[in-house]
């Protein structure tokens, strides 16, 4: 049975292999131990710690307690004399109760009618720029309100938006939109105002 050539090259370097090893191995462990790894290395004996008794969890009136008497010494305890039932019905006031006082009730409060809240979504607002970085939002705001606009910064995912308004009316937004594109160079979009955008 005749190898091909690939078997061949395959069994002469397998067997190349074997031979360097056993050549080699030997001298690479040769059973010398390096000096760095000759330090002996010596373990004290397990030190002797005093037994720490811990006493049982108590309330806290109970601790006050003990605490009261063992600070108590028997030569400072005082005897109260305890008259008899007699005596102590002799010399008790008398005690008369003060008529309660009569409790004005306040008058009602006159009640105001209602007014009906703009619904929040009939308001709109200008957005004027959005911001990777709160600096640059905060720059904005701060030219903005120098100028008189009602300019605040709201944050959201990450960015910062600057608006101006709300207004009432969606032409008043128009309007400070035009004012604020003359004014800053700043090409902002009316929105409806969400106090939470």
């Amino acid at each position: 049975m005749m190898l091909d050539a690939k078997s061949k090259y395959r069994l002469i370097g397998a067997g190349l292999l074997i031979v360097s090893s056993a050549i080699l191995l030997p001298l690479l462990l040769d059973g010398e131990r390096p000096e760095e790894l000759n330090v002996q290395i010596s373990v004290p004996e397990r030190p002797s710690f005093p037994e720490v008794a811990i006493a049982p969890v108590q309330p806290v009136a109970e601790l006050e307690q003990q605490a009261a008497l063992e600070d108590l010494d028997v030569n400072d305890i005082e005897l109260i004399e305890i008259a008899s039932e007699d005596e102590s019905s002799r010399q008790a006031p008398q005690v008369t109760k003060a008529p309660e006082p009569v409790k004005a009730e306040p008058a009602p409060k006159p009640v105001a009618p209602k007014k009906d809240p703009v619904p929040v979504g009939d308001r709109w607002t200008l957005q004027v720029a959005t911001f990777g970085k709160q600096d640059n939002a905060t720059r904005t705001l701060k030219k903005l309100q120098e100028a008189g606009y009602p300019a605040y910064v709201m944050s959201t995912n990450s960015l910062y938006k600057v608006f101006v308004g709300p207004e009432l009316k969606r032409e008043a937004s128009e309007r400070m939109k035009d004012k604020v594109l003359k004014e800053f160079k700043l090409s902002g979009i009316v929105v409806k105002y969400s106090p939470n955008s």
